[in-house]
């Protein structure tokens, strides 16, 4: 049984739709006839070929800002939500059922697994999604939707794996519709459009892009101080590449620092980065290195708190592979006595502060830890399925290596077993009971250990 009421989609009639830039980026001739409409053979020569992490770009969308503004979100809190990372793990894939495992690292690392039926049938939201929705999701008070293949009806916008879900904002009621499409093969569109539910009128129109990015667990990482970045890419630990440099705290500051004046130290610190990823020269000087290299960085910074009082705050980026600034992790309990005043734990946060939080990359799902972590702090990741937690080193560090391997069972397509991850047999209501070995669950931890080695190992939950 399908959703009643949602009205018609948008039409080619539609001259707000038309000149919308959405449809200027989709609507151009006519892809191939096939079996599932948007999935060219050409481009997707068996299903298994679409079996793997498909993620949303950040940086890679169409008229989203428009649609932001729709659900009445601007400025800073409108970039977060554009950039929140959104992962779809698809497991399995046919003409009659999608199952997936969707990731949203940022909501205490949700990790929910469901199957689709593409069949037209309405299906509830999975519970667990709808628990920590936002924008569009949280104004859906049905909370069920419908996927089936659309062959387009002319429109190439709208030729692909439809869903629709029903939406009611105050008084008005809309339909909400998006339709997946292979265009690259490793990249798919999601056009997304609002219409008027009474008329089918245009509401909004936005499309984003996810691409296939495997993850790798079995790496090599380095610790050295800056300047040895380029280099980085080239060496080798136990026969292994190094995919991650870790550079130590307070890297951007000269030796010294800490006996300047306050307002000196403030001076030299790096400005806090924006939404929009805009970043200080320090950051941006190693985001381009990271970039040139192909290396994932966590950097250890000084940055600037309140101007008033000069506070400093001690800081842990994450950098990926191609320069984007994935996180920041700042103290939120310096010690007494040290130039810090206490930050507020991971940025961005885009629904509620998270002073702890999980990052998904293509090397594991990664914490940020100013230092070594207390057995509180890695049970609390541990329950967001956190993979590894990296610790940076302080200032004068020697250069070390270390092997990390992050595989978490003999099934690579498995994650970390968690208590933030919920599976249903189909969408919902009630998920599965699943035997889990959620309790003994220990991520792996990348720091300078008691005995002064720098080394991947297994950390603790407990206290004893």
């Amino acid at each position: 049984m399908s959703i009643a009421d949602l009205g018609p989609p948008m039409s080619m009639s539609d001259e707000v739709y038309n000149s919308s830039a959405a449809h200027t980026a989709g609507f151009s001739g006519t892809s191939p006839e096939c079996e599932c409409p948007g999935f060219d053979p050409a481009l997707l020569p068996s299903p298994e070929a679409l079996v793997g992490r498909w993620v949303r770009s950040p940086k890679k969308f169409v008229g989203w800002d428009t649609y932001m503004e729709f659900f009445g979100l601007t400025g800073d809190k409108a970039l977060q939500e554009t950039e929140e990372p959104q992962e779809h793990v698809i497991l399995a894939f046919s003409k009659d059922e999608l199952r997936l495992r969707h990731r949203l690292p940022w909501r205490d690392g949700l990790d929910a697994e469901y199957t689709i039926p593409i069949d037209g049938s309405s299906q509830p939201i999975p519970p667990a999604m709808v628990a920590r929705a936002s924008s569009s999701w949280k104004v859906n008070d049905l909370m069920s939707w419908v996927h089936a293949w659309d062959e387009g009806d002319g429109n190439p916008l709208h030729r692909g794996l439809r869903t629709e879900q029903k939406l009611k904002i105050g008084d008005t009621n809309y339909a909400l519709r998006y339709w997946r499409s292979l265009i690259r093969p490793g990249e798919m569109r999601v056009n997304v459009e609002v219409t008027h539910a009474d008329t089918g009128a245009y509401a909004v129109h936005t499309q984003r892009f996810f691409t296939k990015v495997d993850v790798e667990r079995v790496y090599a990482a380095a610790c050295s101080p800056v300047s040895e970045l380029p280099q980085m890419a080239t060496w080798t630990h136990e026969g292994r590449g190094v995919r991650l440099a870790v550079i130590p705290h307070a890297s951007n500051m000269a030796e010294g620092w800490a006996e300047e004046e306050a307002a000196a130290r403030w001076e030299k610190a790096e400005p806090f980065p924006s939404a929009g990823r805009s970043s200080g020269p320090y950051l941006t000087t190693i985001r381009q290195e990271a970039r040139e290299a192909g290396l994932w960085v966590v950097c250890g910074v000084v940055l600037r708190g309140p101007e008033e009082g000069h506070g400093l705050l001690k800081g842990v980026a994450l950098i990926g592979a191609d320069g984007w600034l994935h996180s920041v992790h700042t103290d939120a309990s310096p010690t007494e006595g040290s130039p810090y005043v206490a930050g507020s734990g991971d940025w961005p946060a885009t629904q509620r502060a998270r002073p702890n939080g999980v990052i998904d990359t293509e090397i594991g799902r990664i914490a940020l830890c100013t230092a070594s972590p207390a057995p509180e702090t890695v049970a609390t990741l541990a329950g967001m399925g956190a993979e590894l937690i990296v610790v940076p080193p302080e200032a004068g560090a020697s250069p070390a290596r270390a092997a990390v391997c992050l595989t978490a069972s003999d099934d690579p397509s498995q994650a970390a077993p968690h208590s933030s991850s919920t599976s249903y047999a189909l969408c919902g209501p009630e998920p599965l009971v699943v035997a889990s070995s959620v309790d003994t669950w220990h991520p792996t931890l990348l720091a300078v250990g008691e005995d002064g080695v720098f080394c991947a190992k297994q950390c603790s939950t407990s206290s004893a």
